[in-house]
């Protein structure tokens, strides 16, 4: 999924996860996500535009989204 994608499907899931490009590593945005336990953050690589299966299924699983997010 291209990246523009996955970044706004997130959104509409779930309005409270912020995505910061001044942390991680050059070529990767960071997720990150305030609970009651703290800070849940989840480095996604950019450099290609597009976003891998593993890292989308990453994302549903640590962030509790619906299985169907990322689906077109």
């Amino acid at each position: 999924i291209k990246l523009r994608d996955f970044l706004q499907r997130l959104k509409d899931q779930d309005p409270g996860i912020e995505v910061l490009s001044h942390r991680g590593k050059g070529s990767h945005l960071m997720l990150c996500k305030m609970t009651d336990a703290g800070r849940v953050s989840y480095p996604i690589p950019t450099g290609s535009g597009e976003v891998a299966g593993p890292y989308q299924k990453a994302v549903i699983r640590l962030y509790g989204l619906p299985e169907d997010t990322f689906r077109k």
